[in-house]
């Protein structure tokens, strides 16, 4: 094989491209050589020669070929301009819940906020508010110890100081200390949706963080909203990423848990993916 860069890109698409399709192969291509070489994108275009590698490229291909997620593979997943460990502990952090962080900011531009996150998962969302808000005092709770042990490296390796416990969403006590913001992506896919869901989703992510029963899909936001309820400060708000077939069910629910300014919003791709709300000053 050719030791120049573009070669080995082509080749590795090439045997990328029967699992995963065209563009997804490209992509792939193009992360393992910057995991395993160190070479960027216009690296490869500009065809520079291989330096030695840092990691062994066979077992990487290996794992990919048989439609693990790279994500998985590499160890590592982007999430608001931040490099998040991952593990098959957690979910795979989405532009979806960007977006979701992305709203907090643009809303709440006050200093020293409590904030929590429920579910915190890898603590994408915990920590991306808290590298951007410093001043905020940020919380995760999760009901995986395994999960706290990726959210908690990556609190370290990115500098976070963000504080993670254990914790049951439907078994959360509230304290004296109450929040200004709740945040929470819980599990939100009924078990009946698996049939369009994607085999390296299915196979791989872990199911405890995705899916709900068909007969209750909205138990995790009924639990949510009524801690919330008592652990949000009066006029504190929260803020949750949905299903977007249950943007309306989810909408009626807290209004009539007592919340007010019940916003339903749509992500990029104009799906109601997220729901904010207000906690009445007088409940």
């Amino acid at each position: 094989m050719n030791s120049a860069s573009k070669s080995l890109f082509n080749d590795l698409s090439r045997q990328l491209l029967s699992k995963w399709g065209g563009l997804e192969s490209n992509r792939m291509a193009e992360m393992v050589m910057a995991y395993v070489y160190g070479l960027s994108r216009i690296d490869i275009f500009l065809n520079k020669e291989l330096p030695p590698r840092t990691t062994e490229l066979a077992p990487i291909l290996e794992r990919l070929l048989l439609g693990e997620p790279i994500q998985y593979v590499l160890n590592q997943a982007y999430f608001f301009g931040h490099p998040f460990w991952v593990n098959n502990q957690v979910l795979i952090p989405r532009q979806e819940t960007e977006e979701l962080v992305a709203l907090i900011l643009k809303e709440n531009t006050q200093a020293e906020s409590r904030v929590l996150d429920l579910g915190t998962g890898s603590g994408a969302i915990a920590i991306s508010l808290k590298l951007d808000r410093p001043d905020w005092h940020v919380e995760g709770i999760d009901l995986s110890a395994k999960a706290l042990e990726v959210a908690r490296a990556n609190s370290k390796n990115l500098v976070a100081m963000v504080e993670f416990s254990i914790g049951d969403i439907f078994d959360l006590v509230v304290n004296e200390l109450q929040y200004h913001i709740i945040v929470s992506n819980p599990p939100y896919i009924p078990h009946a949706e698996k049939i369009y869901m994607e085999d390296a989703v299915l196979n791989h992510e872990p199911k405890l963080a995705l899916f709900v029963p068909d007969n209750d899909p909205l138990r995790f936001y009924r639990a949510i909203g009524n801690f919330a309820q008592k652990g949000l400060k009066p006029n504190g708000k929260l803020y949750l990423e949905i299903n977007e077939r249950f943007g309306k069910e989810i909408e009626l629910l807290l209004e009539n848990l007592g919340f007010e300014a019940v916003t339903i919003l749509e992500d990029l791709n104009k799906k109601a993916r997220m729901v904010s709300a207000i906690r009445t000053s007088g409940s």
